[in-house]
């Protein structure tokens, strides 16, 4: 009796399955890097649409500026002695630590929101290590979204 030398389908299909597997965690790990950036801006253009909708809704100024570690949303004070930007309710989750905006740290916020819609067009462009979200807000107050790498 002659004795063939090969493998089996059985084990071809087991080490396909090998391969694969690792291929699939391989391009898994390889795109964990940009998930939590990704997720962060679309929260925090989430929660600019909402308050462009309250600043037209309540007659309100409200503004987005960056403080040197995340980005904050606040609000227009006119009350006693100076006028001045009041911090909004903080954000629940933590801000990505490379995540960083074109823009510099400053008192008045960048974005503004009035009850007629956005003061002025504003581009923004946010930056991490693997790569870029271009934000362009427009007179009509909507946000358009072009992400770079």
């Amino acid at each position: 009796m002659q004795r063939c030398r090969g493998f089996s389908l059985l084990e071809m299909l087991v080490v396909l399955l090998i391969v694969g597997l690792f291929s699939a965690l391989g391009v898994a790990s390889l795109d964990a890097g940009q998930a939590p950036m990704h997720q962060a801006l679309a929260q925090l253009a989430n929660e600019a649409r909402t308050q462009a909708a309250v600043a037209r809704h309540s007659g309100q100024l409200l503004g987005l500026r960056w403080n040197g570690r995340q980005p904050e949303f606040v609000r227009w004070q006119p009350g006693r002695g100076q006028p001045s930007w009041q911090v909004q309710s903080s954000r629940t989750t933590p801000w990505p630590a490379g995540l960083q905006p074109d823009w510099p740290v400053s008192a008045a916020p960048q974005v503004m929101f009035t009850p007629s819609g956005l003061a002025r067009p504003v581009s923004l462009t946010w930056r991490w290590a693997e790569g870029r979200q271009r934000w362009q807000w427009r007179a009509d107050n909507t946000l358009q979204i072009a992400t770079q790498p």
